[in-house]
């Protein structure tokens, strides 16, 4: 019995994998709308959004598991982060909100440069080149984000209007994000020149990526018809 259900089981992590494989893109995104939008509705904002950060890290691990050497750092990353998070108060001598903020950073800086190099290598308009398209525009909010609270840590106070305490992180994520998208509602402002040189790059980066993107797919698109007329 034990013999026949081994290579059941491996017939079935081999299933799964080969599945993360061709929807990565696509469940990856799926993280990341949970990751933004899953502790909405939830009163523990906090341990939510700590929930939410390791399955999107764990999402990373499983749809870049091929990539041996991406599989170890995301792993390592999430064992650093966990460690962190596990021993808070018997870390009391280092900045834990400075440190976590970095692996965060870290993680989605890697994950970008993979979600960018679909993009820019794809050879046809694709579901998976759309959903990487609009992963690295999430990307790129979640690294104005964590850049932002980077700064906000070292430079107390160089946001007006992010609150105390857990919620200058989230924030500072609605504030990246109404940044990237151009919205710029004026609740929250910079008021540091740090802060204000992070918020014009990431401006110009959100900017650059929208016209760049949607010239590459546009011009993906066309190739594709004029090659089949």
């Amino acid at each position: 019995m034990q013999s026949v259900d081994l290579p059941l089981k491996a017939n079935v992590t081999s299933k799964v994998f080969q599945y993360t494989r061709r929807k990565k893109f696509e469940l990856l995104l799926l993280s990341f709308m949970l990751l933004i939008f899953g502790g909405t509705f939830s009163n523990r904002v906090h341990l939510t959004g700590i929930l939410d950060i390791y399955q999107n890290m764990i999402t990373g691990a499983l749809v870049f598991y091929t990539r041996k050497r991406l599989r170890y750092t995301f792993l390592v990353l999430i064992g650093l982060s966990m460690t962190l998070t596990l021993f808070e108060t018997k870390l009391s001598f280092i900045d834990l909100r400075s440190w976590q903020g970095i692996i965060y950073l870290i993680f989605f800086f890697l994950v970008a440069i993979e979600v960018f190099k679909v993009v820019l290598y794809s050879k046809s308009v694709s579901r998976e080149l759309l959903s990487a398209s609009l992963c690295g525009f999430v990307l790129l909010c979640l690294i104005g984000t964590f850049l932002f609270y980077q700064i906000d840590v070292e430079f107390p106070h160089s946001f007006s209007n992010t609150g105390q305490g857990e919620a200058i992180l989230t924030n500072l994520n609605y504030f990246s994000f109404t940044t990237m998208l151009t919205i710029g509602y004026g609740d929250i402002t910079p008021l540091t020149l740090v802060a204000k040189r992070a918020v014009m790059l990431m401006g110009l980066t959100g900017h650059f990526y929208t016209v760049f993107i949607t010239s590459i797919i546009v011009g993906k698109y066309l190739y594709r018809n004029t090659s089949a007329i």
